[in-house]
């Protein structure tokens, strides 16, 4: 169906200035009850929505949500997100809005639902559009073409009302313009303390009655986790592979069917120097970097220091490194970048190489050939293979034979002694969070394995890696500690939970002491904590001057002002607390060169959202709207 709503360029408006309101309308199987359905789900004034609309609006929704989860929605979320009251919400604004295009006029007549249909690929065979297509497809999916086209005309007109609307907002002065030009690239800098609890770890004190008391308190924290000893069958696919002999035929014949495996390509070692230019770039910047990459280039091949060469003038993060790329295949680089490396011999310097980031120039350093394993190298690795392979299929066939036998000689260890050649494996008490190196159950067999009861056997495990049989000897239930027994790992808690309290404290009586006038200088001197300086922040560039200045706070120090120059409540990152007063900002002037069309776009997009919003907004304050009692 059709996108009503697009917007995928990146909103470079900020949020005090332009709020991007997503108004979602979904209209796919949306409309008047029209399918002879005797009860609506949704009544929005004379508009009837059915329960198999809603049902199916609400399904899509679910499973967009579950597939931001990876497929399987946590039990409860849907509820709590509230994605049935949004469902409803976005079924009575879109039938608002459609209501809203009746009363403006606003139609979509049977021949604009034609042509869209013939020209929607999905419905076409060799360009062309195809009926008998059309209706099986549709039919494919529980859809008749009244139905479909029903769905088409909804969302046809949804976006022609929305572009109809969209026209009262179609200019922007050149000063507002400029104005958010220079509000999105204004700069700050603050001054700001960080206060941290090890700057209180050596202050705290421990009082031994106050630690029992806190620990009194927290001693649960410290109980241990629960422990078991097991006895066990492991029939992963390693363990069963490991029965299984592969003769040196299997071997021979695989190595010589996947030659290409044992094979590690050619790979070479190059230095480069780049002046990047990329295809947003003007022909006259492409002019300017390709004259003089052809300039470096004519300096490098006379020069015995090409990596000084790099360092000098190479534009790309190599630069640095003298231009070293290190060793590479070919298939690691941009076409026209890997063909030229491996045509050229050791020693060359090529001539001007253009690929999509920018004019290269490269000396080839050294070659490192292809190198293929032998047969006895890979023997080990191809063995390996094939036995895993040939174990998929015997692995079950083991462990349910071992089953049934354990049932039919009583206890595991019965048949253990029963059948030596299947061995038992024991362990002594672990915790499922850290089993030893000798236990050889992967992590689902251990999930379930701690679910047993002491001298339970479990049912057939299966996991992604093979089966496994358990049966639980023994377990340890958690215990809760003494003081005594955790003594150094509960004073060490103490302690830093105590600085944590003094840091808070130090943080929040900064700002007290500010807010009674004394200069930010000041209480940091009386405090005794060193002021640091940001460095000259950008709103949303990625790295800033300064790195030790938190990222997440970018956007509180823009909030500051001449009038209000401090930070209201310390700002917490981490365990530490940063208090910041505004130290300079730049504001760039517009001097006529600068692109400025992106900054227009945004703000007619953002005027174009909040007239539309408006015009919903307005039709669903006087909207009857009534949702029955069993959605």
């Amino acid at each position: 169906m059709l996108q009503i709503l697009r917007n995928k360029a990146q909103s470079i408006v900020i949020q005090a200035i332009v709020v991007i309101i997503a108004l979602v309308f979904i209209f796919w199987g949306v409309g008047s009850n029209l399918d002879g359905s005797r009860e609506s789900a949704i009544t929005v004034n004379d508009e009837e929505i059915s329960f198999q609309d809603f049902q199916m609006a609400y399904d899509r929704a679910h499973q967009n949500l579950a597939a931001q989860f990876g497929g399987t929605l946590p039990k409860g979320l849907a509820e709590s997100l509230g994605v049935k009251e949004q469902v409803i919400s976005q079924l009575v604004q879109g039938a608002l809005l459609r209501q809203g295009a009746a009363d403006m006029g606003i139609v979509v007549s049977g021949e604009e639902i034609q042509e869209t249909v013939k020209s929607m690929p999905q419905f076409q065979e060799n360009g062309l559009f195809n009926i008998e297509r059309y209706e099986s497809l549709l039919a494919a999916n529980g859809l008749t073409p009244v139905k479909f086209e029903s769905n088409l005309r909804f969302d046809m007109l949804a976006e022609k009302t929305i572009r109809e609307i969209s026209k009262f907002a179609a200019l922007t002065s050149e000063y507002e313009v400029q104005q958010l030009y220079r509000l999105e690239n204004e700069k700050v800098a603050v001054d700001y303390v960080r206060i941290t609890p090890d700057q209180f770890t050596d202050s705290v004190k421990v009082d031994e009655e106050e630690l029992a008391t806190w620990f009194a308190e927290v001693r649960d924290n410290y109980r241990s986790k629960p422990m078991m000893k097991l006895r066990y069958f492991d029939f992963s696919f390693s363990e069963v592979g490991k029965k299984i002999n592969i003769d040196n035929a299997r071997v021979e014949e695989y190595y010589s069917n996947n030659i290409g495996q044992f094979t590690t390509p050619e790979k070479r070692h190059a230095r480069h120097i780049l002046l990047t230019a990329n295809a947003q770039d003007n022909e006259e910047l492409h002019q300017e970097k390709s004259q003089r990459a052809k300039e470096i280039a004519e300096l490098a091949a006379a020069s015995d220091d090409f990596a000084e060469l790099a360092r000098q003038y190479s534009e790309g993060p190599s630069g640095p490194q003298g231009g070293d790329l290190g060793f590479f295949s070919q298939e690691q680089m941009v076409p026209e970048f890997g063909d030229a490396v491996f045509a050229m011999q050791p020693g060359e310097v090529s001539e001007v190489v253009k690929t999509a980031f920018g004019y290269h120039i490269i000396k080839l350093e050294e070659i490192q050939p292809a190198v293929t394993k032998t047969l006895d190298d890979a023997r080990p690795e191809i063995v390996a293979t094939l036995q895993n392979k040939e174990a998929q299929s015997m692995a079950f066939q083991m462990a349910n034979g071992a089953y049934e036998g354990i049932i039919g000689a009583g206890s595991i260890q019965a048949y253990a002694e029963n059948n030596p050649t299947q061995t038992l494996k024991e362990s002594d008490f672990f915790a499922e969070s850290a089993p030893p190196a000798d236990v050889t159950l992967d992590a689902q067999a251990l999930a379930k394995a701690f679910t047993l009861k002491k001298g339970e056997l479990s049912s057939l495990i299966k996991t992604d890696n093979g089966y496994a049989i358990v049966f639980a000897d023994d377990i340890k239930e958690p215990e809760t500690p003494t003081l005594e027994a955790v003594r150094d790992r509960a004073t060490e808690n103490f302690v830093a939970e105590k600085a944590a309290e003094m840091a808070g404290q130090a943080a929040a009586d900064f700002t007290v002491k500010l807010a009674s006038e004394a200069s930010f200088e000041e209480v940091a001197k009386e405090m005794g904590i060193s002021i640091l300086n940001s460095g000259l922040l950008q709103r949303r560039a990625q790295e800033q001057e300064n790195s030790n200045f938190p990222a997440t706070l970018t956007q509180q120090a823009f909030k500051l002002t001449k009038v209000e120059p401090y930070s209201e409540e310390p700002e917490l990152v981490g365990s530490a607390y940063y208090i910041m007063s505004l130290k300079e900002r730049q504001s760039p002037e517009v001097s006529g060169e600068e692109d400025l069309e992106p900054y227009r776009q945004a703000l007619l997009r953002s005027k174009q959202q909040e007239l539309l919003t408006a015009f919903i907004d307005n039709l669903e304050k006087d909207a009857v709207v009534s949702v029955n009692k069993n959605i």
